[in-house]
């Protein structure tokens, strides 16, 4: 077990040297070709951070595992909040309301993605795949539109991508992207083989079992890269591109799930049990707490939204746990 936690911290560290460089080149990104950190942050960086959930969603639905499907991408998510939650409580003073407001429907784009896969659960409909992705794809479209009209001034330059002039700035994004993809998914070899090893406690001998490594184990690896870009953004200052990871990481994490189905033999959101509408009822809550810390402007040192945030997320390793 000890071997295994040494390989899974090494990788870790991989893993933050990485998230680290990618926050720093997405910033000159941003800078240069004039997208700005919310777009840049919200489809650009959320997407390679979710790369490790794609590929092990994939590999767990093309072995029929729809509990570690589900459990991984509700997991993440849930990891990703607590992240904002964690932004709040150490940083949450330098955070302004109105300096984010845009935030603000990535967030309940967020909700409203966990609002349909918790609707296509129940129906149990053998086309939840294909509404999914349909509804990423509006989802898209509708935050490109509204940042267009924030940041895109038609007074301005035109947004570019200067392939020429950033040809090495995008070749290191790729190189460390490649290294985010490779990390995740050993890191996640190492977690299925920690679920099935067993450990002592005292006279006890416990498996921890893949219910519950799927959302803490996998889930916590799989959102390493999103922990390391965000926290990374905020150290930059660039508090909108944290948020916008995270959120972006969310809304691509739940279209993941339609991926998923598609490549499932059989009705994936028929398969899961039902005690997965207890994490997704938490996932909801914790994205409008966060969302309300964008609004509300609070006057005390505590960010007591940001304990909120880390006490949901408690409740829900000790619900899984208990189970």
């Amino acid at each position: 077990m000890w071997q295994l936690i040494g390989m899974f911290g090494g990788l870790a560290a991989l893993t933050v040297i990485a998230g680290y460089y990618l926050a720093c080149l997405g910033d000159t990104i941003a800078e240069e070709t004039g997208f700005g950190h919310n777009i840049v942050g919200f489809v650009l960086l959320a997407a390679i951070t979710s790369l490790p959930e794609l590929s092990t969603s994939i590999t767990g639905a093309s072995l029929g595992q729809a509990e570690l499907v589900f459990g991984n991408m509700v997991g993440s998510n849930i990891f990703n909040i607590l992240i904002i939650g964690l932004i709040l409580i150490g940083m949450g003073r330098k955070i302004r309301a109105d300096d984010h407001v845009r935030n603000i429907l990535s967030g309940a784009m967020g909700i409203a993605m966990a609002g349909i896969a918790g609707m296509l659960i129940v129906l149990k409909a053998g086309y939840s795949g294909i509404v999914l992705i349909g509804a990423y794809l509006v989802m898209m479209v509708i935050h490109y539109r509204f940042e267009r009209k924030k940041i895109f001034s038609l007074e301005g330059p035109a947004p570019a991508f200067h392939f020429q002039k950033l040809a090495p700035v995008y070749l290191k994004f790729l190189f460390f992207s490649v290294i985010i993809v490779i990390t995740g998914y050993l890191m996640t070899g190492i977690c299925d083989r920690i679920a099935v090893t067993p450990f002592h406690v005292g006279e006890k001998t416990l498996v921890l079992g893949r219910t519950f490594v799927g959302q803490m184990f996998l889930a916590v690896a799989t959102s390493l890269p999103e922990l390391i870009v965000s926290f990374s953004a905020v150290k930059l200052g660039k508090i909108d591109m944290a948020y916008a990871n995270v959120f972006g990481s969310n809304i691509f994490n739940m279209s993941i799930l339609g991926i998923s189905a598609l490549v499932y033999r059989g009705n994936m959101f028929a398969d899961v049990g039902i005690h997965i509408y207890f994490s997704f009822f938490v996932f909801i809550l914790m994205v409008s707490i966060a969302i309300i810390s964008l609004k509300y402007k609070m006057q005390n040192k505590i960010r007591w939204d940001g304990l909120a945030i880390l006490g949901l997320f408690l409740l829900n390793a000790l619900y899984l746990f208990n189970r």
